[in-house]
């Protein structure tokens, strides 16, 4: 959840269309911005070093429990989601770009926002139910 969020707290402030609407792009949201981007940064940082370290530590029992077929499901799942939600996010900002002018640097980070955070929360939330 935090992974996808702060993606989404660096992108958004980024974003033409937020600074057309907040009138400029301001100090405040620029600070904001870089620091999503150092927090989704750290994140991944931190899981691409530590993530090998810490499964061959695990126990075969732990080991066996992070690739059972419920979280093979869950990501499969999760992975869905987010193929459908770059589908909509496309198709609701083709129908958008006919009645306001949306620039196409600001579709395609919609869409890969779209594709980021979506498979993220719907993989944390899957996890968390049918945990």
């Amino acid at each position: 959840m935090i992974m996808a969020s702060s993606f989404l707290v660096w992108q958004i402030p980024s974003m033409d269309l937020f600074a057309r609407l907040a009138d400029g792009a301001s100090p405040v949201a620029r600070a904001v911005s870089l620091a999503g981007l150092l927090v989704w940064a750290a994140g991944l940082v931190f899981l691409l070093s530590k993530s090998r370290y810490l499964v061959r530590r695990a126990s075969a029992q732990d080991r066996a429990a992070l690739e059972d077929e419920l979280v093979q499901a869950n990501r499969a799942r999760a992975f869905s989601a987010g193929y459908w939600a770059m589908l909509v996010a496309a198709g609701a900002l083709f129908a958008a770009n006919l009645y306001w002018p949306l620039s196409g640097g600001d579709i395609a980070q919609l869409v890969l926002m779209a594709g980021v955070a979506v498979p993220l929360y719907a993989f944390a939330i899957l996890e968390r139910v049918n945990a």
